[in-house]
């Protein structure tokens, strides 16, 4: 599928940008706070002021009970009123005779009171008498002009009464009336609703333009990395994501740039095994077509020489067909192992006979260095293969004296087998490559002269099937030393 297509295919099933969500979660935002602010004003500030001028009332009331024998009470009584912005009015009971009074608000309801108001005044002792000595009730003043009892009317938000029983030195009793005025409560409101309207306005303006600068500076870079990942579904390999915007985005970016690497590299690897594997397959194939071909034109060159030649290409061929096999098994997990109690040294020991006999005449020497047989849990077939193809590996890169040395080292319960050439050596940066399949140092396919290139990624895959430890060891112009370690049993 091509990056047009990819286009094409999301295109189709294009959901809601993160644009939406964004400017979606400002929007929530924005309106959860107007909301929250549109109720104070609806809900608390009335409950608030409310509250306010009842404690300012309490408090004033309080403060000339206490001092109401002063000598100086009329006094008291008009610093109190202007302190706290209310009217008050001291009245005799039960003769209901005004004694002192502060005006100080305008259209005072207390002021108002005449003789037809008597009623009202004692109803207001009469409910404090009951409540414990106070009383407080809000009456509208349009309802209280020229007002008896009975038209107080229903409760509404004009003039808070405070009426207070006090009693002098002598037991006469006088009520205390104050009145403060919270009709300004109206004009707050209407104050606060154009405040609020102008915040209203101003919030979604801000939310607006936050929005828009957040989702440019979230989103461009996300639409920037979605374009390079277009491109690297289409398999450009090539492609660099910016690393701009937030930190996540940027570890995003980077996270994506390794893996471009990663891909980059794998790809390389796999054009490059798909070439040896070729290499390998053509140069048996050729041989056996050459040498059937020519034994075809020429029946007198139908040789037992030639015929081996046949019979052996014929062998390699099989032997990477198997080998291409095994890897895949082992890679994909379906292979498995039959563990059970192996003398390993024993294991070594035939090898190495065997290469003397098949490496005879080519003078190459193998080397086993022991000082004593060792028993381990393993699959005895896979093990087999995991020497015969770290000796392979070996000698196909081992120096001019043609000598691979084989140890077996034991340090406690643990025995390490190290398979050791003397040939050119691996540089350090190229060590954990060595496992991957046909990966070659120096780039250039070579027929190996024993094996089928498949060796140390078969040996790393049957020794991870086993948990085994092993590594390699090396440096250039030094050889290189392949091992790995198994948990010693004992010999019984």
């Amino acid at each position: 599928m091509n990056t047009k297509d990819t286009e094409n295919k999301m295109g189709n099933k294009k959901g809601r940008s993160i644009r939406f969500y964004i400017f979606a979660s400002v929007a929530v935002l924005t309106l959860s706070l107007l909301i929250v602010l549109w109720a104070f004003h609806s809900i608390f500030l009335s409950a608030a002021y409310k509250a306010a001028k009842e404690s300012d009332i309490n408090r004033a009331a309080g403060l000339i009970a206490d001092n109401v024998e002063m000598e100086e009470i009329g006094s008291l009584i008009n610093q109190v009123s202007k302190e706290y912005e209310l009217c008050a009015s001291v009245v005799s009971i039960p003769e209901g005779e005004r004694l002192y009074q502060s005006h100080v608000l305008s259209n005072c309801i207390l002021c108002s009171l005449n003789s037809n108001n008597k009623t009202l005044v004692a109803r207001w002792y009469q409910e404090a008498k009951a409540n414990g000595g106070e009383y407080t009730v809000i009456l509208p003043r349009e309802q209280f002009k020229d007002a008896d009892e009975s038209n107080e009317g229903e409760v509404s938000e004009n003039c808070l009464i405070s009426a207070t029983v006090i009693t002098d030195a002598e037991g006469k009793e006088y009520l205390l009336l104050l009145n403060a005025d919270i009709e300004p409560m109206s004009a707050l409101n209407d104050a606060v609703r154009i405040v609020l309207t102008i915040v209203t306005i101003g919030f979604v303006a801000l939310a607006v333009i936050i929005g828009f600068l957040l989702t440019k500076y979230l989103t461009k870079p996300i639409e920037k990395i979605t374009r390079s990942a277009t491109e690297l579904g289409g398999g450009d390999y090539t492609v660099r994501f910016q690393s701009e915007g937030p930190h996540e985005i940027k570890v995003l970016a980077a996270t994506l740039n390794a893996m471009t690497k990663e891909l980059d590299k794998a790809d390389q690897i796999q054009k490059e095994l798909v070439a040896n594997i070729s290499h390998d397959l053509r140069t048996p194939l050729t041989m056996i077509t050459g040498y059937s071909e020519f034994m075809r034109d020429f029946p007198s060159e139908i040789t037992p020489e030639n015929i081996q030649v046949i019979i052996d290409e014929s062998s390699r061929l099989n032997s990477l067909v198997n080998d291409l096999l095994l890897v895949s098994k082992l890679q994909s997990g379906k292979q498995t192992i039959n563990i059970k109690k192996t003398n390993l040294t024993k294991v070594i020991f035939d090898t190495v006979k065997r290469y003397e006999t098949l490496l005879s005449h080519r003078e190459y020497n193998v080397v086993f260095v022991h000082d004593r047989e060792v028993f381990i849990n393993a699959d005895e077939t896979r093990l087999l293969q995991v020497i015969y193809n770290l000796v392979n590996n070996a000698i196909n890169y081992t120096g001019e004296d043609k000598t691979v040395t084989i140890r077996q080292d034991v340090a406690g319960d643990v025995v390490r087998v190290s398979i050791i050439d003397t040939g050119e050596g691996i540089s350090e940066e190229n060590l954990p490559l060595v496992w991957d399949r046909y990966y070659k140092i120096d780039k250039v396919h070579k027929r190996a002269i024993l094996g089928t290139g498949l060796g140390l990624s078969i040996v790393k895959n049957i020794l991870m099937l086993h948990n085994s430890r092993f590594g390699v060891s090396s440096e250039p112009g030094q050889g290189s030393t392949f091992w790995f370690e198994f948990k010693i049993v004992n010999d019984d």
